[in-house]
């Protein structure tokens, strides 16, 4: 089976450059608009199943990709981003400027206990659960669609990275990753935003 894992599109907040965490962000024209893209993409595939974040931006976009599939999206919420809710609202300079010390500590040890803001073991945690039981559950493709961070955790667990290398690499929004669990999970596509062209 290929699990595709795909970054719900585009917020205003995503726009701006503001960390949203839980915040929960509807998508905007141009996600809206992406979402459509992804869509196209997908008319064409067998897909057993969609399951999404239960955070708007997630639901919505894999809603958009289910109406060409007669597929009703399935909420897990273990899918849903990393509790951030220190920084919401803020940009990346915004957070180093006001919180320089727990943004470090916390993106290089991924135990770090920051107050509101959620460790990344746990989010890898909680994220590799949910992918291992969908694909104990399905033996077609499955499309999951998540967030950045909770994408990232998944991808640093298949390729055996540390957590903190999850920042040497993009996840775009409505980009398309995927994974071929035929045996043990490969990774077999990253970030693929060609159909947004």
């Amino acid at each position: 089976m290929i699990l595709y894992l795909i970054r719900h599109a585009k917020t205003s907040w995503n726009d701006r450059g503001l960390w949203q965490g839980n915040v929960d962000i509807p998508l905007n024209d141009e996600g809206y608009l992406q979402a459509k893209k992804l869509a196209q993409r997908f008319s064409g595939l067998s897909i057993e199943a969609i399951y999404t974040s239960p955070l708007s931006r997630s639901y919505q976009t894999a809603e958009e990709i289910s109406k060409g599939l007669l597929q009703q999206p399935i909420v897990e919420s273990s899918l849903r981003e990393c509790e951030i809710s220190l920084w919401n609202g803020l940009t990346m300079s915004e957070t180093l400027e006001k919180y320089e010390n727990q943004y470090k500590y916390w993106s290089m040890n991924p135990l770090a206990t920051v107050e509101g803001v959620e460790s990344l073991q746990n989010v890898q945690n909680r994220t590799v659960n949910a992918i291992q039981q969908i694909s104990s559950s399905h033996r077609g493709n499955v499309i999951v669609v998540s967030h950045a961070i909770a994408i990232k955790m998944v991808i640093c667990w298949v390729l055996g990275l540390p957590i903190p290398f999850s920042r040497n690499f993009r996840i775009e929004n409505a980009s398309v990753s995927a994974l071929d669990f035929s045996d043990n999970p490969r990774l077999i596509l990253l970030n693929d935003t060609c159909h947004l062209l």
